[in-house]
């Protein structure tokens, strides 16, 4: 990918394929938008977008988008 593109958004199909190569679940956040969800054994959240995978400590941090941590994915 060149500098300033972006990849294409992830959508129902890629979701669903990136939660069951890596245990997740596919999640429709509403407006279009596909997430891959991992529920961790200490209660955190990680989510997974075409974007940005973020940390968030529980699913509350997560509806008030209150990450612990997040890596850019582009």
């Amino acid at each position: 990918m060149k500098g300033g593109e972006r990849g294409l958004p992830m959508d129902q199909q890629t979701a669903g394929a990136v939660a069951e190569a890596l245990g997740g679940q596919a999640w429709h956040s509403g407006g279009g938008i596909w997430l891959v969800r991992f529920e961790r054994a200490d209660g955190k959240l990680v989510v997974v977008s075409d974007e940005v995978v973020c940390e968030y400590g529980n699913d509350g941090a997560f509806d008030q988008a209150q990450p612990t941590a997040a890596i850019r994915l582009h």
